[in-house]
C-alpha cells in the first residue's frame, strides 16, 4: 500500500514537476543565504550575530530593497565558505527542478548529490544546470561543477545508492508527503556525519486542513493512474476545473476562500501541488520533531512567521521558538511552513 502511494507521487511529479519555472530563470542566491551550509555552521560555532545578519540580508534581497558592493558580497561569501569548506558533501533529498542549481551556485566546489523520484524533474534540473553553466562560462569564464543525480524514492535510494556520508542534507517539502516520514528520516540521519546538518521544511498541520480536504475530493482520480489513457483525460478535466476555481479565487470572487488561496497566484504547478497532490496525510509538527530528536538530532535553529508576532527566529533559544511555532499552528496563525535545522548529536542506535 505504501509503495502504491509513492508510485502515485512519482506520477504526480512527472505530470507536474516542481517548481516548473522557465529554463532561463535562475534562483536568486542572495535571497537564499540561509540555505548555505555556512549559515548552519555559524549557528554551530555560536556566531549568532553574523548568522542573524545573513538572515536579515536574505530578507532584504528577497524584497528587492538591498544592494551590496561586489567587495561586501565577496567578503560575505568568504565568511560562509570558510565556515563550510569545499571538502564537505551535500545531499538534496527530493531535489525537484531548482534546488540543484541553487546549491551549485551557493557551493561552486562542493560535491552535491540530488535524489528525486521523478525522472522528468531530474531531466529539467539537468537542463537547467547545463543552460546556466553556459551562461556562467560566458559571464564568469567558469564551468559549473557536475551535480550527481539519483532517481527513485528516497526511502530506497538513501540506503542503497547514496554512498558515503554527508555533512549537509537538505529535505524541503518531502516528509509531509510520505506514508511514513521515518522511512526517510532514519536513513537521512544514518547518512549524516557526526556533527552534520539536516535542514528541513515541513508543512503547517492545522493551517493546511482546507488544502487536505480539497485534495481528498480529488483522491479517487489517482486510483486510475495505471489506466493511462482514461487517467490522463480525467486528470486534465479535474485540473482545468481547479484552475478555473483558483482563478476566480485569485480575482476575489469567493469571500470564504479568496484570501486563503490567493497566495497560489496563477502558476499551474503551484495550484496542482497545493490542491491535487495524491499524498498529503498531514503530519503534526510535534510528531516530526519528536521523531528527529529520538534519532539523535539536536535542534539548533528554526523559523516561522505568525500572524500576530511576525517572524519567530530560533537564534538564541530554538526550543522556545519551536514551541511558539507549534502553538501558532494550533491557533491557525502560522503563515509560513516552518524551517528546522538539526545537528546530528549522536550515533543512530
Amino acid at each position: 500500500m505504501e509503495q502504491l502511494k509513492i508510485e502515485k507521487m512519482r506520477q504526480f511529479y512527472d505530470l507536474f514537476p516542481y517548481p516548473n519555472r522557465p529554463l532561463m530563470i535562475s534562483p536568486n542566491i542572495e535571497a537564499h543565504l540561509t540555505a548555505h551550509g555556512g549559515f548552519a555552521q555559524l549557528l554551530l560555532q555560536g556566531r549568532l550575530l553574523l548568522a542573524e545578519k545573513l538572515w536579515n540580508l536574505a530578507v532584504k534581497f528577497s524584497k528587492g530593497n538591498l544592494e551590496l558592493s561586489k567587495e561586501e558580497w565577496n567578503a560575505l561569501l568568504i565568511e560562509m565558505e570558510e565556515a563550510f569548506p569545499k571538502s564537505k558533501r551535500i545531499l538534496l533529498v527530493g531535489c525537484g527542478t531548482d534546488e540543484p542549481l541553487l546549491f551549485r551556485k551557493l557551493h561552486p566546489q562542493n560535491e552535491i548529490i540530488g535524489i528525486d523520484l521523478s525522472r522528468r524533474a531530474i531531466q529539467k534540473a539537468r537542463k537547467k544546470i547545463s543552460f546556466h553553466s553556459i551562461i556562467n562560462i560566458i559571464t564568469n569564464h567558469k564551468k559549473f561543477k557536475k551535480v550527481e543525480f539519483l532517481l527513485g524514492g528516497a526511502e530506497m535510494v538513501l540506503p542503497e545508492k547514496a554512498l558515503g556520508s554527508f555533512d549537509f542534507i537538505q529535505c524541503f517539502g518531502v516528509l509531509h508527503h510520505q506514508p511514513d516520514p521515518l522511512s526517510i528520516l532514519f536513513p537521512m540521519v544514518e547518512r549524516l556525519n557526526a556533527g552534520g546538518i539536516l535542514r528541513l521544511m515541513v508543512y503547517s498541520y492545522h493551517g493546511r486542513k482546507l488544502e487536505r480536504r480539497i485534495q481528498s475530493r480529488y483522491s479517487h482520480v489517482w486510483n486510475q493512474f495505471l489506466q493511462k489513457k482514461r487517467f490522463r483525460i480525467e486528470i486534465l478535466l479535474k485540473y482545468i476545473l481547479l484552475r478555473f476555481w483558483q482563478f476566480l479565487n485569485f480575482l476575489g470572487f469567493f469571500s470564504s476562500t479568496g484570501q486563503r488561496f490567493r497566495y497560489l497566484g496563477l502558476g499551474s504547478v503551484s495550484v496542482a501541488d497545493a490542491l491535487m497532490h495524491p499524498s498529503d496525510p498531514g503530519w503534526p509538527l510535534p510528531y516530526i520533531y519528536e521523531q528527529a530528536t529520538q534519532l539523535g538530532l539536536e535542534l539548533i535553529y528554526c523559523e516561522g512567521k505568525l500572524e500576530k508576532e511576525g517572524h519567530i527566529l530560533g537564534f538564541e533559544n530554538p526550543i522556545l521558538a519551536w514551541n511558539k511555532i507549534v502553538e501558532g499552528d494550533k491557533n491557525q496563525e502560522l503563515l509560513t511552513n516552518p524551517i528546522l535545522i538539526f545537528r546530528k548529536a549522536s550515533k543512530v542506535e
